[in-house]
């Protein structure tokens, strides 16, 4: 069996328990022999094969699968609010696994199902993750849109973010003393040296990127609070914009959110998307900054 068949395996059992909560082993052989992964048309997981599953996916995906005898020998995930939290990795492999196998289970429908295209720089993944997994420096051609011509140089990789259908890299330029976001698809090659650096003890990815809402990280937090129009506040309360998001005002005729956030130009351009239905009442900077842009607006027509 292929590495690859057998990571797809181990999420599949992953997704189901995530899925269904607590599973005996005959319910979950029952999926099995529906399942898509399934190419010996098994009728069961063979009992060690199973086992070794469930060991495997805990070394592997820290990821503890359980047995709750005391309720009829069904298995579960011992922690499964540990796979929930926002910007998780496990997550985010169940999340995409599960689309994944939905599509390959729905190929008599493909053509009316339609996705987004995400940008090649996914073809550099392998080989960030593994200069991560070995604190090796990378070597990259980089070619930003303000420069002219791809430029060559080194970065010791931190961490990967995907915003927006990009895939980006913080990391630290040997010639930097600041860490900066660079964008996968605007690598024009990468490669992973033989040199090693040392990922300060206290970085925390989670952490650095609390405050910020994308990939800019060139302002403080502050308290920024919008006055949003009844029917497009369902759409924020169904999909907060930032992790601090809080309503803190609820009329018939308007909504309050409060952020506390860095009001990087990521975050305002996301706000720019919500005109004309919002209004910025905090901080007064960018109530100012919303107003100038609409007069020029203005102006041009």
């Amino acid at each position: 069996m292929t590495p690859i068949l057998q990571f797809k395996r181990y999420m599949w059992l992953v997704d189901l328990l995530h899925s269904y909560g607590a599973l005996t082993k005959a319910e979950i052989d029952d999926y099995w022999s529906r399942s898509n992964l399934n190419d010996k048309q098994e009728k069961s997981i063979p009992k060690r094969t199973f086992m070794r599953m469930k060991n495997d996916i805990g070394e592997l995906f820290k990821i503890d699968i359980c047995c709750l005898r005391k309720e009829g020998n069904r298995y579960t995930l011992e922690n499964p609010h540990d796979i929930r939290k926002d910007g998780d990795v496990q997550q985010w492999l169940i999340n995409c696994f599960s689309i994944n196998n939905l599509l390959l289970d729905s190929q008599q429908i493909k053509e009316r199902i339609v996705l987004e295209d995400i940008p090649s720089g996914n073809r550099f993944l392998t080989c960030v993750i593994e200069a991560m997994l070995q604190n090796k420096v990378l070597r990259v051609q980089y070619h930003s849109f303000k420069m002219q011509q791809a430029r060559e140089f080194e970065i010791m990789p931190y961490c990967l973010r995907c915003f927006k259908q990009r895939w980006y890299l913080l990391g630290l330029r040997k010639d930097y003393n600041e860490l900066h976001f660079y964008s996968l698809d605007r690598m024009v090659d990468c490669d992973v040296t033989e040199q090693t650096f040392q990922l300060p003890k206290d970085f925390r990815a989670s952490d650095f990127l609390y405050h910020y809402y994308g990939v800019m990280h060139d302002k403080q937090a502050e308290i920024v609070q919008i006055r949003v129009q009844p029917f497009y506040a369902n759409y924020l309360r169904s999909l907060p914009l930032h992790r601090s998001q809080k309503e803190i005002e609820k009329t018939d005729d308007y909504s309050v959110f409060e952020y506390y956030i860095a009001p990087t130009v990521d975050f305002i351009r996301e706000l720019r998307s919500f005109l004309p239905e919002i209004t910025v009442l905090t901080p007064q900077w960018l109530r100012e900054q919303f107003r100038a842009e609409a007069q020029q607006v203005l102006e041009r027509f």
